[in-house]
């Protein structure tokens, strides 16, 4: 059952979205002229680096939490689900720490992959111990979060990058002043020469969006006071309009592009999150007893 709370968080979500789909639809080129400064911006370059690490960092607290919550469970469970969350550790950790050190540093080679690793078990079983000194009984509170992060997550970034093969939308900085290549958003160009490999082709939807509003799935793993995750919520509002933003003015997206990668992200969201039972807003603090009485239940229950 949708809570109250989120009912007014998708209502107040699709108001805002339509209203700035049409206004941007009819400005797309005109806004990208006014904010374009790729080479001198530092607030669009931090967000170039720093914008899309949000969704690693919830795959990455995600999996944490799925690996230390089946410490004390039979060898085949924790085998399993073990070798799954495990992964997503290893594969986020590396993703934040390899983008950081080459966009952030102009770092390459061998040697950032090698160092990515390392920084990335350590870290991971540093995490390990300080979780392990949590009870698991509170810890398997936020395991269907857990898992509808996880699916969430891999759902915008799968629906982002096919959308980018086939729509063919040139960016703005590729134009080089030629603006007659400009075609709107709803206008699907289709495959391009080199569409999968070409990077200029792919404006549309904007996946640095699409990973930066994931921040709202820290929501999910707020205490179930309401205030903590308005307060989260405002955090992540921020950081989704930091970062959409910053990519019109690196000449990377045009508007429409940020913010159907923004609207692909939070569907995602509300829609899995009512798969998973995941209450953005629960309408009351559970009682943990209760929630963890059936010790059998399925992690993503």
């Amino acid at each position: 059952m949708t809570t109250k709370g989120t009912k007014r968080f998708i209502w107040g979500f699709l108001i805002v979205w339509v209203m700035l789909m049409t206004i941007f639809t009819f400005n797309d080129l005109n806004l990208s002229k006014a904010l374009y400064n790729e080479h001198e911006s530092r607030f669009g370059w931090f967000f170039e680096v720093y914008g899309e690490h949000p969704a690693f960092l919830v795959l990455f607290a995600a999996g944490s939490i799925l690996f230390s919550t089946v410490r004390n469970e039979r060898l085949i469970k924790k085998i399993m689900v073990r070798l799954v969350s495990g992964l997503f550790i290893l594969l986020s950790g590396f993703g934040i720490i390899t983008i950081t050190l080459t966009r952030g540093y102009g770092l390459d080679g061998d040697h950032v992959m090698i160092n990515s690793l390392i920084i990335t078990v350590l870290f991971a079983t540093l995490c390990q111990w300080l979780l392990n000194r949590i009870a698991v009984q509170t810890l398997r509170q936020y395991n269907r979060a857990a898992w509808a992060a996880i699916v969430i997550v891999f759902a915008e970034i799968l629906l982002v990058n096919v959308l980018k093969i086939f729509w063919g939308r040139m960016r703005f900085r590729n134009m080089e002043g030629d603006y007659s290549l400009f075609t709107s958003w709803f206008l699907p160009q289709g495959i391009q020469e080199n569409g999968v490999t070409t990077e200029a082709y792919k404006s549309f939807p904007s996946g640095h969006s699409a990973n930066g509003w994931t921040m709202m799935l820290w929501m999910m793993f707020m205490p179930f006071a309401n205030k903590w995750r308005n307060i989260m919520l405002v955090c992540a509002v921020v950081w989704g309009i930091s970062t959409s933003t910053s990519r019109v003015i690196m000449g990377d997206h045009f508007a429409t592009d940020v913010l159907f990668g923004a609207f692909i992200t939070i569907t995602c969201m509300l829609l899995f999150c009512k798969l998973f039972k995941v209450d953005l807003y629960p309408n009351s603090q559970p009682n943990a007893t209760a929630l963890l009485k059936d010790k059998n239940a399925p992690y993503f229950r």
